[in-house]
């Protein structure tokens, strides 16, 4: 007979799945990385990101749908997946709508 081991959760927060646009943004460098969030709790979230891209620290995680904005680190990285700790109170930002262009 197998041991099964239930996986446990250690998060302080639930997270919840999602699929939103976001952008990592930062004062530092003055860049923005487009993020897909995939899942999003009280104290972080776990982003998609491009593989092979760096990224500054600390930098602020923008839910473009709700325009806030969330002072943040990284604590993980696999691949194109990122952990991602709210740092800070989160706050609600304006965010300029811009037309592409052809």
């Amino acid at each position: 007979m197998l041991d099964v081991v239930s996986h446990i959760d250690h998060r302080r927060h639930p997270r919840h799945r999602v699929l939103k646009e976001g952008k990592i943004i930062s004062s530092n460098t003055h860049g923005i990385i487009d993020v897909t969030i995939r899942d999003l709790s009280v104290g972080g979230a776990r982003v998609q990101i491009p593989e092979n891209t760096d990224f500054p620290e600390p930098f602020s995680l923008l839910v473009t749908s709700e325009a806030i904005l969330y002072p943040a680190i990284a604590k993980w990285r696999n691949g194109e997946m990122m952990g991602v700790a709210f740092v800070d109170e989160p706050h609600h930002t304006s965010v300029l709508n811009f037309k592409k262009t052809h």
